[in-house]
């Protein structure tokens, strides 16, 4: 069996070489390139599966190329997979797995901590001290969680987990979910709406994925519902977020802050070293430089055990397609 690997990155060094030694029957190459014009030719040597970790989109050809070397499966090392072209892997008769479940500890721990920084002010508290002030004062008066509303977006296992985060330090938790589920009506209570989710919280983390229906869910119109106070989570998917009006309601004092990990045009940024200066999307720009936004380059999941589970489990479900096993964690491209 052999399998391509693309994207390989420093940090998932270990984890490739213990599931290479766990595993010596399959021959696994190794790349750190991205699928592009200028790598075409690796995938022309009749290789079985394909594994990919990639935020830039993959041009056409190399779909076609793909499949005219006998690439059966295209498996992410990632939960999400709005970035492939899952239409051309249907047409060309190329079976998809991700990874949905590699730790939703990792996300719902950085969403958490994420409300925690602005919920006791962090960034004023550190930006007064590098101006030498260093007063008590009204702006760093902080409230504490246990006396505020989250409202959580999506919940599934990593908002369940954020919701019980939430819960144990004392806050009310609201959930919404177009799938709620009763099992946590110990720890959340379900809205019947985003619009009463984001009237009544004062924390919103946002875990649903990019849907149609989804997309730039927070928009002008919700922001004008939210209070003074809100900040604003997203370590789930940047398109669920209208980033300019987010950046509207920031500059209107419509809501307190945002912790931004993931931006719906960061496929150019993500995982590089790029100067600011040859950066052209303006929007973007303003997200990093606004004062009230921690951004982050799309690393809530970041932990060593959420980059072993998802190349272990990415390299497993491709060669198990192959055998002919049934893979709880394919996409049906149907």
């Amino acid at each position: 069996m052999r399998l391509i690997l693309f994207n390989a990155r420093e940090d998932e060094k270990v984890a490739l070489e213990t599931y290479q030694k766990l595993h010596p029957e399959i021959e696994l190459d190794i790349y750190t390139e991205s699928i592009d014009e200028n790598t075409m030719s690796f995938i022309t040597k009749g290789y079985d599966g394909l594994i990919a970790s990639q935020v830039k989109a993959i041009p056409e050809k190399a779909y076609h190329l793909m499949k005219k070397s006998g690439i059966k499966v295209f498996a992410t090392r990632s939960a999400g997979f709005d970035m492939y072209n899952l239409k051309l892997l249907k047409k060309l008769g190329i079976r998809f797995t991700r990874v949905p479940f590699y730790s939703p500890f990792a996300i719902a721990e950085f969403a958490f901590t994420s409300a925690m920084y602005f919920s006791r002010d962090f960034d004023i508290i550190q930006n007064n001290a590098q101006k030498g002030d260093f007063r008590w004062q009204d702006s760093i008066t902080s409230t504490e969680i246990h006396q505020k509303t989250v409202g959580i977006v999506g919940t599934g296992n990593i908002g369940r987990i954020a919701a019980e985060l939430f819960k144990a330090m004392g806050a009310t938790v609201l959930g919404f979910d177009l799938y709620p589920n009763k099992e946590l009506e110990s720890v959340l209570t379900y809205v019947s709406s985003v619009e009463e989710l984001v009237k009544k919280s004062d924390i919103i983390s946002l875990h649903a994925p990019a849907t149609e229906e989804n997309y730039h869910l927070f928009d002008v119109e919700l922001f004008k519902l939210a209070k003074k106070n809100l900040i604003l989570i997203n370590a789930a998917r940047g398109s669920l977020i209208d980033t300019k009006a987010l950046l509207d309601a920031l500059d209107n004092n419509q809501i307190r802050a945002a912790a931004i990990d993931t931006y719906e045009y960061e496929g150019p940024f993500v995982n590089q070293i790029v100067s600011l200066d040859d950066i052209d999307d303006k929007v973007f720009l303003r997200l990093l430089k606004h004062p009230k936004v921690l951004y982050s380059p799309h690393v809530a999941f970041h932990t060593h055990t959420a980059i072993e589970n998802l190349v272990h489990i990415a390299i497993d479900g491709a060669k198990r397609i192959i055998l002919g096993e049934e893979v709880e964690e394919e996409v049906k491209l149907d």
